[in-house]
């Protein structure tokens, strides 16, 4: 406990949030979620690191870490390819590809909550050729909305178990959880109402 303590209070703690968010983007392995899910308790419960600011870095960071990845999309798709379809990381790169062919916006708006389904979005709109213009703009709005809500959540649930952050920062990856299959059910519910119209028509 002493050293998460340790670590919020610190300066340090901005340069290593940004860099743990850069390195989920470019390689997904722990969902950064988590670090901002503990920093937002961590702000609830003590006032510290600031809330605003852990926002603001964290969706700077998720911008540019994005955009690398966009980039490298022409290096690395060869590489997607090869992703046994059965696996995670397969059916994440299907719905990314089923969905960017029907709704792009959305599909980068939602992706970004989704590990491994926003490196794949990223990663096929740079192979693609996907305007870069349209995708800075709709990413940005995407990481804004993924770093208030991830941050909100942890800071709600600090702020309700301000005596143990920790059980608050269970309470808050509980609601950004909820969140994230809410998200997914509304993605849903859009899919079923798009396709009942196409048939209408």
């Amino acid at each position: 406990m002493s050293w998460v303590e340790t670590l919020m209070t610190a300066s340090v703690f901005y340069p290593v949030l940004s860099v743990v968010v850069l390195i989920d983007c470019i390689l997904p392995l722990i969902p950064s979620e988590t670090v901002l899910a503990l920093a937002g308790a961590w702000s609830g419960a003590r006032g510290t690191p600031n809330l605003w600011l852990v926002i603001s870095v964290a969706t700077l960071a998720a911008i540019i870490g994005d955009n690398l990845c966009y980039f490298f999309g022409t290096r690395l798709i060869n590489m997607v390819n090869r992703i046994p379809g059965e696996s995670r990381r397969g059916k994440a790169l299907e719905w990314a590809r089923k969905n960017l062919n029907e709704r792009d916006v959305s599909t980068i708006i939602i992706a970004r909550f989704i590990p491994w389904a926003r490196w794949f979005v990223t990663i096929i709109l740079g192979s693609v050729g996907y305007s870069w213009s349209r995708f800075i703009v709709w990413d940005s709005i995407g990481a804004l909305i993924w770093a208030t809500q991830a941050t909100l959540l942890g800071y709600v649930g600090g702020w309700l178990f301000q005596e143990q952050p920790l059980i608050g920062l269970v309470a808050g990856a509980a609601l950004g959880i909820f969140f994230g299959f809410f998200l997914q059910w509304l993605n849903k519910m859009w899919e079923r109402r798009r396709l009942a119209k196409v048939a209408a028509e």
